[in-house]
């Protein structure tokens, strides 16, 4: 039997970060070796690497998402997404591995798009006439400046 390659991607750049390695390798722990070869991919900003534990085996090739292990290219035939946030939350990961056609374990490129985003969901479901709770959207900005004719706030935002 030819044992698939699944690759449990964990880390991103969220605050998460912590929880998602450490559901990463109770993932890589529970995998049936019989029948599936589990790598752990790590990611964190520009660095994408395949790790041995906390030993780094090498570098993922982002053309393909494949390594080089000891002179042998090894391709993933699974993602098993396990990323909080984003990359692996908001449709960024989702749509890498649409485009290198790996299939990956979680929703859609636009269901994650749209779900991560509860501002455009909610509204999203209200065109549907779906019952939303009301809720204001804050946008975090470093300048606000109260106009001195009136009580509303200017829009430059930097």
């Amino acid at each position: 039997m030819n044992k698939k390659n699944i690759a449990i991607v964990a880390g991103g750049d969220s605050s998460e970060y912590v929880v998602s390695v450490r559901s990463g390798a109770n993932v890589l722990k529970a995998i049936n070796r019989e029948r599936f070869n589990p790598w752990l991919v790590k990611i964190r900003g520009e660095e994408w690497i395949v790790l041995d534990g906390e030993t780094k085996l090498a570098d993922i090739d982002k053309s393909d998402f494949s390594f080089t292990l000891d002179g042998k290219k090894c391709k993933f035939d699974y993602a098993y997404i396990i990323i909080h946030g984003t990359p692996g939350e908001d449709g960024v990961l989702q749509g890498y591995f649409e485009m290198v056609n790996i299939p990956y374990s979680s929703s859609s490129v636009q269901s994650s798009a749209l779900t991560f985003n509860k501002y455009f969901c909610n509204n999203y479901l209200r065109s549907f006439n779906i019952l939303m709770a009301e809720s204001i959207r804050l946008i975090a900005v470093k300048n606000i400046v109260r106009l001195r004719s009136s009580n509303h706030w200017d829009s430059r935002y930097s």
